[in-house]
């Protein structure tokens, strides 16, 4: 499941976008799609400071790394 839909609710989704943008076009929206999450990606990288592990352990709380998961607690 991505996002939460199930296959039929992606075919049906997958329909409509190709009725609205045709067979022919589907293909440029895709690329441009891609495109521009390539391009979110390498923007939010680029703003993020990188944190290193000597600057991780110096944070409050920080003290070492988590050992497992975290658990579920409550539901």
């Amino acid at each position: 499941m991505v996002f939460g839909l199930g296959p039929a609710e992606l075919l049906v989704i997958l329909v409509i976008v190709i009725f609205i943008y045709g067979g022919k076009r589907l293909g440029d929206v895709g690329k441009a799609l891609g495109d521009s999450v390539t391009q979110f990606k390498a923007g939010f990288r680029f703003g993020q400071p990188e944190v290193h592990e000597a600057e991780y352990k110096e944070l409050p709380g920080h003290d070492e790394k988590p050992s497992g998961p975290p658990e579920n607690k409550g539901a």
